[in-house]
């Protein structure tokens, strides 16, 4: 049997490895958290719309830049052939940019609508190194429709149509931005601590039930910090309980990267306001491909039967 000087500088040195391992564990999930696919500011710009959005209407690529901490916002504006009865804008999800959302982008162009494309703070040919999950896109957002219309474009009802990442940024913004009468939210997660939980669950099954909740708040609490927000803030179930306008909740009931729990936390968030649309057996990627179309079907109907009839103050 060891001595026991010979036990206590063994279990030292595991414990002292076990600190190697949570620390280097954390700062590894954190930089995941924070950083985005960029990497560092993009060069918005040179980036046409492309002409299955152009042959549907007028197409104008622009750059903004806009927000609380400015970087520049690659958009893509598309107008309808007739005149615009409103406008939706589509947010895609992190990691991805504008080009995902083409086939809502065109669905919404054959209803007689104007569609804003935004790539988000961090993604495509917009700028930024850091993700902030809906808290500093939500104001690149608005900045973006406060430059449109200090140009003249009438923008009408505004309703906001997101995937995901995009889907927290479209709660959020609804929260506190009285031009948006209607929104469409595809798979979005409740809040970035629970979320988080969901992707360890999803990439380590085996090892999530011993990944305690202290160590994964820990690593969220650095990412946040590390991209300048805060983490408590990245809670769109919070931002759906705020908002007076109409949400429509879609979310696959087998999405094992945001478990269908995320959704049905909104739509309790907002009762009254909001409708949870549950498609049995569809997970992430296939909400998002949408093979049958009938989330855009879903989605404009939504907008149809509510930007013309909602005004702020409503219930």
């Amino acid at each position: 049997m060891p001595a026991p000087r010979t036990l206590l500088i063994w279990s030292v040195r595991a414990l002292g490895a076990m600190g190697v391992m949570w620390a280097g564990g954390t700062v590894t999930v954190a930089y995941a958290v924070a950083h985005s696919p960029n990497g560092s500011t993009a060069s918005a710009g040179n980036d046409p719309c492309p002409s299955e959005l152009s042959s549907h209407g007028r197409a104008e690529a622009e750059n903004f830049t806009v927000g609380s901490r400015p970087t520049a916002i690659s958009t893509w504006r598309v107008e309808p052939e007739t005149a615009a009865r409103g406008t939706i804008v589509l947010l895609h999800g992190v990691r991805l940019d504008k080009h995902s959302m083409l086939p809502a982008a065109r669905a919404f162009l054959d209803a007689g609508y104007r569609v804003l494309l935004l790539d988000l703070r961090g993604h495509g040919r917009s700028g930024g190194g850091y993700l902030t999950y809906g808290v500093d896109d939500a104001g690149d957002v608005t900045g973006v429709l406060d430059a449109l219309e200090s140009r003249g474009v009438t923008l009408g009802p505004v309703g906001v149509h997101g995937f995901s990442y995009g889907a927290a940024t479209a709660l959020e913004r609804a929260a506190s931005d009285p031009r948006v009468r209607a929104v469409v939210a595809v798979a979005s997660f409740a809040s970035l601590r629970g979320v988080a939980r969901d992707y360890v669950r999803w990439q380590l099954p085996a090892f999530e039930p011993a990944v305690p909740d202290l160590w994964l708040d820990s690593a969220v609490d650095l990412g946040a910090l590390w991209a300048g927000f805060d983490a408590d803030a990245a809670a769109p179930a919070h931002a759906a309980a705020r908002t007076q306008v109409p949400v429509l909740i879609v979310h696959g009931s087998d999405d094992p990267q945001v478990s269908a729990d995320n959704a049905r936390a909104i739509a309790r968030s907002a009762p009254g306001r909001a409708k949870l649309l549950l498609l049995p057996g569809e997970t992430h990627a296939s909400v998002l491909a949408d093979g049958r179309g009938e989330i855009r079907k879903a989605s404009t109907r939504w907008f149809d039967d509510h930007l013309f009839r909602f005004r702020p103050g409503q219930n």
